[in-house]
């Protein structure tokens, strides 16, 4: 059974992929409490790492959900990958954050679980042995050669999605399926494939093993889409005010994080306890993040692009629609009111028009999201 199939393989891709989470109780709530929040939102939360979600943290830290009287809460998961989707599912939890493959698989199936906007993009990297450096870094040479990833990941879904863009298909390379990077690392510098695809963290140890960088998926695919967010269904249409507040403060977050590059690296440092030479080389520093960016524009372009590869390769089967469990149009509506709040803000204003670019597939987007709807 299909969903068999994906639970149990998404429990291996959650193992060794970054499941990043923010922050966020139970059920959102239109109430006014003693500390004058009147939303609440929990988002589920996997991982130990302290820096987990700095579009969250960072608007929490400056203020930006305070001012809509939202309060963020977190429940911590013992395992990120079906287990923190089950629980949104059913609404243990009212959003999570993960890499697109669990949400798009979940809302595929039918359950209440619907995307609402993205996150991370970059953070992969391809290696490979030095002799084979000089052919496979034009990307047009990979026909005909293995490329080790972890079964449906980002990096070998995107790969996938992208290689048309260099006049290859799927057919005309081999992706060999390894169970976590440390193992495609090695088996990269064994021989064994020609080019692995690792997280940005294994690169030294691929480095130490044989290989060298070859290319990094940003380099490949830009703006790739990895990990999105989600929402329980049922609580999106009883509180919707709730998760446009989240998506407000994340878009302030988001020009702090590119405009403001020394006061978010000491405000995530005083929000998470690292310090800040970790957030800048985590954020800033393009060849130890891999060009990890974060962005919470849904880019429902890229996310189809996914789909389509998921539904060709049969890691989920659906005749669900992507429009369906994507709804783009609570980040809209964000985005919308931080402009009218800052009217000659062209930050703000490149974010309508990367908005604009990157989901105009999502149907009757013109109607719904052209130049009326702006005003």
């Amino acid at each position: 059974m299909v969903m068999k199939k994906f639970a149990a393989a998404l429990l291996a891709v959650t193992v060794t992929t970054a499941f990043l989470s923010g922050c966020g109780s139970a059920k959102a709530k239109a109430k006014e409490t003693e500390d004058c929040c009147g939303y609440t939102l929990n988002l589920g939360a996997s991982g130990d790492a302290a820096l987990n979600n700095p579009l969250v943290q960072l608007a929490d830290e400056k203020g930006y959900f305070a001012d809509k009287k939202l309060k963020i809460t977190q429940t911590k998961l013992e395992n990120p990958g079906a287990v923190m989707y089950d629980a949104l599912s059913v609404g243990k939890i009212d959003a999570a954050y993960a890499q697109v493959v669990p949400p798009v698989s979940y809302g595929a199936q039918g359950y209440d679980v619907t995307l609402i906007g993205g996150v991370l993009s970059g953070g992969m990297v391809a290696v490979c042995l030095p002799e084979n450096y000089d052919e496979l870094k034009d990307i047009g040479n990979w026909k005909g050669r293995t490329i080790g990833v972890i079964q449906m990941s980002t990096s070998e879904l995107t790969t996938r999605n992208a290689l048309k863009d260099y006049g290859l298909s799927g057919d005309d390379v081999e992706f060999i399926m390894i169970e976590d990077y440390s193992s495609i690392a090695l088996s990269t510098a064994k021989g064994n494939v020609d080019i692995g695809f690792v997280g940005s963290n294994y690169v030294d140890q691929a480095i130490e093993a044989g290989c060298v960088v070859l290319t990094t998926l940003y380099d490949i695919k830009k703006d790739y889409v990895c990990c999105r967010q989600s929402a329980y269904t049922k609580n999106l249409e009883e509180n919707r005010d709730a998760y446009l507040y989240y998506l407000e403060g994340q878009i302030k977050a988001y020009k702090d994080i590119n405009t403001d590059q020394e006061g978010t690296v000491k405000s995530l440092a005083k929000a998470t306890g690292e310090s800040e030479d970790y957030i800048y080389s985590y954020i800033y520093d393009t060849e130890t993040s891999a060009h990890r960016t974060y962005n919470p524009d849904p880019n429902y372009n890229g996310v189809q692009g996914i789909y389509d590869i998921m539904l060709e390769q049969k890691y989920v089967e659906s005749d669900r629609k992507l429009n369906e469990f994507y709804d783009i149009s609570v980040y809209a509506d964000a985005l919308k009111a931080v402009i009218a709040e800052n009217p000659d803000d062209k930050f703000f204003a490149d974010m309508k028009d990367y908005f604009i670019e990157n989901n105009s597939q999502y149907p009757d987007f013109e109607n719904k999201f052209g130049s009326s709807f702006w005003g």
